[in-house]
């Protein structure tokens, strides 16, 4: 049966995504990043409510409502950190923001003299704070350093998670009979081969659109674009499996219904969760290295 419900939330959601990526940069508009920091808000504060309510449905504890407003939180600082240009202070910021909620927790388990469940309950609060807020928050951290990064990477994402449909059901399992059976049956090792493939590709197009047009692109410059699309693919796959992996664990078939038809946030942002944090990473360590090769400060 065709799902109409499914459609509408394509046809709305992805033109709204666009604008939130790239909106201010095509109508050269400046808002501030203000629909940036308005979607990571509602991305976090949907997607870690729909987290706790997993683990609850589970049977096991958590502060839910205090671990929402920490998760809040941190969009707001690491957003701040960047309109104030000392972006370096955002990671001290987060720092201290996880400390003093750890601290918080254990001194009212303490004050209420409540033993049993501690680890439990706190272990999964931080849990869900650093999967949820931290890792999704650093798209603001990469909006800010060009709005074409979170664009490319959604891009990119997109290819990887379709592709590794199409090659899935096209292909099957001939060749690797297992796949991923225990975390997410549905998915199979060819799928995940097809989608690396077709993600390094996409993201050459994307190169060679963009370089060819300004200065030309080397054969150096292709293939390291393949490579770092086919990586991008294999972090969102795995994204995608830690995601999975919590749904199991939980015996929940998705994270929420919100989107009518595509699940919960979780289940559509769950590549981009993880996605998001590595290439953060990766640019971090990128620009310690240039820094310290050639004296920068």
């Amino acid at each position: 049966m065709f799902k109409w419900n499914r459609v509408l939330v394509a046809l709305i959601g992805v033109p709204l995504l666009l604008f939130i990526y790239a909106g201010e940069s095509f109508f050269r508009i400046n808002l501030y990043g203000l629909p940036m920091l308005i979607f990571t808000n509602l991305v976090i504060g949907i997607g870690i409510y729909e987290f706790y309510k997993m683990i609850k449905i589970s049977g096991k504890e958590v502060y839910d409502k205090f671990g929402i407003i920490v998760a809040i939180t941190i969009p707001n600082l690491v957003y701040l950190s960047n309109q104030s240009h000392y972006s370096y202070l955002e990671q001290e910021l987060i720092a201290v923001v996880l400390i003093v909620a750890t601290i918080f927790m254990l001194t009212y388990r303490v004050f209420r003299n409540q033993i049993k469940g501690t680890l439990e309950k706190v272990s999964y609060t931080l849990l869900g704070i650093i999967y949820v807020s931290v890792f999704f928050s650093q798209i603001i951290n990469l909006y800010f350093l060009g709005a074409v990064f979170p664009l490319i990477l959604q891009v990119l994402v997109w290819v990887s998670d379709t592709s590794a449909g199409i090659v899935g059901v096209a292909i099957g399992r001939k060749f690797f009979k297992n796949g991923f059976t225990e975390i997410s049956p549905k998915k199979s090792v060819e799928g995940a081969l097809g989608s690396i493939i077709f993600t390094g590709l996409a993201f050459v197009l994307i190169v060679v659109l963009y370089i060819e047009r300004i200065n030309g692109a080397t054969i150096g410059e292709i293939f390291l674009s393949f490579i770092m699309g086919a990586i991008i693919s294999v972090v969102a796959q795995i994204g995608d499996l830690i995601e999975s992996l919590f749904k199991r664990e939980c015996g929940v078939k998705d994270s929420g219904t919100i989107l009518m038809g595509h699940g919960g946030i979780l289940d559509r942002f769950d590549s981009m969760i993880l996605v998001l944090p590595f290439v953060t990473m990766v640019l971090y360590f990128f620009h310690l290295y240039i820094s310290y090769q050639y004296g920068i400060n």
